[in-house]
């Protein structure tokens, strides 16, 4: 980043506590950490108060299959995997999450990677903004 031609403000901070005023970004980026964050709700409800009104919230994540036989594998898996991948949930529905913390969901793909064991490897894509309602 240091090399970016873009000005990047880069923090390392806890997501469910967030050292900002509210409504001070355009845009937050989330990749690849909604399933390691305890308190998931929490941290989706900060994103929610630093965004501006019209700012966008765009998210790359990895969580639960909609396939119920993966799903199996997930859950089952899931305390193991937790414990080995610094607190890596497999088995978050992202989507539901996202859209339960006053965000609406205005672009999401969803899909698997390739050459990646299924239980880990159903990706959710999007893009989510306040909901205004």
């Amino acid at each position: 980043m240091k090399s970016s031609a873009i000005k990047v403000d880069y923090h390392t901070v806890s997501a469910e506590l967030l050292p900002f005023p509210s409504q001070t970004f355009d845009t937050v980026v989330s990749t690849f950490t909604l399933c390691s964050i305890n308190d998931i709700q929490r941290a989706l409800s900060e994103i929610v108060r630093i965004l501006k009104p019209k700012g966008r919230f765009f998210f790359a994540e990895h969580g639960l299959s909609p396939d119920y036989k993966v799903q199996k594998w997930q859950h089952r898996l899931n305390p193991i995997n937790k414990a080995l991948s610094c607190g890596c949930n497999l088995n978050r529905n992202i989507k539901e999450l996202v859209e339960s913390c006053n965000l609406k969901i205005s672009k999401l793909d969803q899909f698997y990677l390739e050459k990646t064991p299924k239980i880990f490897g159903y990706i959710y894509k999007g893009i989510a903004t306040i909901n205004p309602s």
